[in-house]
């Protein structure tokens, strides 16, 4: 717990500590399914344990009418916010985007006032193949710009893009040189991309009918049945939340030459455009496709890349802000912190969970939270470790292999008898389930129709004590004890042999 909270107001005793054990403590059935059980934020609160610590409340002063006020009114501002953040993103976007414009014209007027050898060696430490390359890519930040632009000020942008040039397509290979081949190739590429533009827009647009129309069911299902509309809104949002983090996965892989998606991607790009599609198996003797292996073809597919980058993101966003607000609105179980938004910051790591819980929300000004100790993993690790001492770095066997080593010192008989009295005592003994988890373990070591029985002590607290004591008090005692002198001469390690030991013979 030291390590757990390193700036805790207070210090834990050791009575503290032991008390924590012998309360909160459990040995698990199943370990790792109650791991399982901790990660997930659903089932977290059933094993989390909150420990308060005394503490004096600062004197706080009543709220006032208007303070109350202004804490309704927050309230009522957090969907407005949302919506905010999905429209600031875009604006920073298209601030990006103008700087882009900006710089790259600048690059464009440098060439009358450069050399062209170094006006070159700017263009390619720039990214660029040609000038070409960079009119393209002037022509699209613009276009990306006056769209943007529209949309913030709600002007519907029908423009078409221009098809791109495909006038050595149908021109055979034998009637082209080498370069000319190369750039039919780029006119196929390119011409895929904007047909597959085409089709993915129409498919938008009759997409975007449909959910009128579904929003307008919606509305009326929210006022015939308010709860398996909620229900449905909430599955919708997580649906979108697995889109945008399998987007994210995804163009992280895409950005590596070397992942196995952005290769998949041009070979399926270089497959498209080939006058004769390969199969998906080459044959034995098929030349091999190396679109990929050099630095043009690279090129290439960065420049299809470049086109207009889609909008499935800010769409995303959009309707992701959009059910949040009507969660936030009619919702009364959603709160703010529920949020995608909320739900992605720093504060709901595993590890802030662990450390500061589901409930209550964690406030740093709160001094009664400062004064909190979440007991929730402990519970179940701190006892663990008598099964696997690797988990405190102990190379040893743990409690079931110990006893299933001294069971393997009987023989078929004996090991019967001995299996049926399994003996627990000692402190830890009180642990719940640590009966259950011993019994069901062995039964797991054994065959099936062992007969296993665990039994614990009474007073398994003082039932060392009360041995020692009974020891102590019997006649043949003074043949056992070792004396301050033994003990001084041969050391803490000594013990004497005699009639009452534990001495396994073979």
């Amino acid at each position: 717990m030291q390590l757990k909270y390193p700036t805790f107001p207070t210090k834990m005793t050791s009575s503290q500590a032991q008390e924590l054990v012998q309360e909160q403590c459990y040995v698990a059935k199943d370990y790792q399914q109650t791991l399982r059980e901790i990660e997930d934020r659903s089932t977290f609160a059933k094993i989390d344990r909150i420990v308060q610590f005394p503490f004096t409340a600062p004197v706080v002063e009543e709220k006032t009418e208007e303070e109350l006020a202004r804490q309704a009114a927050k309230k009522e501002e957090n969907a407005k916010r949302l919506r905010e953040a999905a429209a600031r993103s875009r604006l920073e976007k298209l601030v990006k985007r103008e700087q882009e414009f900006e710089a790259f014209t600048l690059l464009k007027n440098q060439k009358g006032s450069l050399k062209k050898a170094e006006w070159l060696t700017q263009l390619k430490e720039s990214g660029f193949k040609d000038e070409a390359d960079l009119d393209e890519t002037i022509k699209q930040v613009d276009i990306q710009i006056q769209r943007a632009r529209n949309k913030e000020l709600g002007i519907d942008d029908n423009e078409e893009k221009d098809p791109p040039p495909t006038t050595l397509i149908d021109i055979p290979d034998e009637e082209l040189s080498e370069a000319d081949k190369k750039e039919k190739r780029k006119q196929r590429l390119l011409k895929a991309s904007y047909d597959a533009r085409k089709r993915a827009k129409k498919a938008k647009e009759e997409a975007k009918a449909q959910e009128e129309e579904q929003a307008r069911l919606e509305e009326e299902e929210r006022r015939r049945n308010p709860g398996n509309w909620i229900k449905g809104v909430k599955d919708k949002r997580e649906k979108v939340i697995d889109r945008i983090k399998k987007r994210k996965r995804l163009a992280m892989e895409l950005a590596d030459r070397r992942s196995r998606a952005s290769q998949m991607r041009m070979r399926s790009i270089a497959n498209l455009a080939s006058d004769s599609p390969s199969p998906k198996r080459r044959r034995k003797g098929q030349e091999e496709d190396t679109f990929g292996a050099d630095d043009d073809d690279w090129m290439i597919y960065r420049e299809i890349n470049r086109e207009d980058e889609s909008d499935d993101e800010e769409e995303d966003l959009s309707l992701l802000n959009q059910y949040e607000s009507m969660l936030l609105e009619f919702d009364p179980d959603f709160k703010p912190e529920d949020s995608y938004e909320a739900r992605s910051s720093a504060t709901n790591t595993l590890m802030h969970l662990l450390a500061r819980g589901v409930y209550p929300p964690f406030d740093p000004a709160d001094v009664g939270q400062s004064h909190q100790l979440h007991v929730n993993i402990e519970r179940v690790r701190v006892p663990e470790v008598l099964f696997q001492p690797s988990i405190i770095g102990l190379d040893q066997a743990g409690l079931v292999e110990t006893v299933n080593d001294v069971v393997k010192t009987f023989d078929s008989e004996q090991k019967a008898k001995v299996m049926k009295h399994i003996f627990l005592t000692g402190g830890f003994s009180r642990l719940p389930g640590i009966s259950e988890r011993i019994e069901g373990s062995m039964q797991s070591i054994f065959p099936a129709n062992t007969a296993i029985q665990v039994k614990r002590a009474k007073d398994p607290l003082l039932d060392a004590w009360k041995g020692a004591a009974m020891v102590a008090l019997d006649e043949k005692f003074k043949n056992i004890r070792v004396s301050k002198k033994e003990y001084e001469e041969y050391g803490g390690e000594y013990i004497k042999e005699h009639g009452l030991g534990n001495i396994f013979r073979s």
